[in-house]
């Protein structure tokens, strides 16, 4: 389910990326936010003390940068490296989802 959930996240974001004109700036900006959230989830939940409050801010978070990715529905020519940055961040994200699941009252959908 893990490699499932991942694989579909990346997917959909290669499909959102693959139309529209280039933006280079919005796509930058866009994975700098992104960035900063996966940073504050892996800190959150490395220190062990992840609660269904943080569960809650977590899935509006993580909506919130689903909703900015679709904006970005119009930019196409995102480039390697991006494309490359914006699945490691993908995986962080997902691992950090994973991690919190095990921590009792941690991550749930």
């Amino acid at each position: 389910m893990k490699n499932i959930l991942k694989v579909s996240v990346v997917l959909m974001v290669i499909m959102m990326i693959s139309c529209g004109k280039s933006d280079h700036k919005t796509v930058d900006n866009f994975l700098d936010d992104y960035e900063k959230v996966v940073e504050k989830w892996e800190a959150s939940i490395a220190d062990g003390e992840f609660t269904e409050e943080d569960s809650a801010e977590m899935n509006e978070i993580i909506e919130e940068m689903e909703d900015e990715a679709k904006e970005l529905q119009n930019v196409t020519k995102w480039t390697k490296k991006q494309q490359e940055r914006y699945a490691k961040l993908t995986e962080r994200i997902m691992d950090a989802i994973f991690k919190s699941m095990k921590i009792p009252g941690g991550f749930s959908f």
